[in-house]
């Protein structure tokens, strides 16, 4: 089979994006940018309809704790523009998100203030959102050594 490549300005060639590298950035983009606003309105206590549980949790939430969430919510954003400029930042990004998500996720299960205790739905979704960065993640990685992204 054969390989498109493309020449880049330093002109070293590299092969052609799949078109699943756009499909797959495209969604990235859209659920972290969808993530990034859910979370951080949460947080400011602008997002429409949230309970009483929810702001009291948002509210709780030491500053150092709220940081660490938006770093991995803004290197995901970042991560998924990388992706789609072809930088082999994504991967790298995607790693940070990753490990920021499940750090938070980690400290908030040990301190008993995770809203996914005794919520079968926040416990669902978050199992979701870790699968989906991991996915990305693996993602990155592989348009990185295919020598996709440059």
């Amino acid at each position: 089979m054969m390989v498109m490549q493309s020449v880049s300005a330093t002109g070293a060639s590299a092969p052609r994006a799949p078109w699943h590298l756009w499909v797959v950035g495209v969604v990235a983009l859209l659920w972290n940018a969808s993530g990034a606003y859910t979370i951080m309105a949460s947080q400011a206590g602008r997002f429409p309809n949230q309970s009483a549980v929810e702001l009291a949790y948002y509210a709780a939430q030491p500053t150092w704790f709220a940081i660490a969430v938006d770093i991995a919510l803004v290197t995901g954003l970042a991560a998924s523009v990388a992706l789609l400029l072809r930088n082999q930042a994504a991967a790298w990004l995607f790693a940070i998100s990753l490990v920021a998500m499940v750090s938070t996720n980690a400290y908030d299960l040990a301190a008993g203030t995770s809203l996914v205790i005794g919520n079968t739905g926040a416990a669902v979704a978050t199992g979701i959102i870790a699968l989906l960065g991991i996915l990305e993640l693996a993602y990155a990685t592989a348009m990185k050594k295919r020598g996709v992204l440059r």
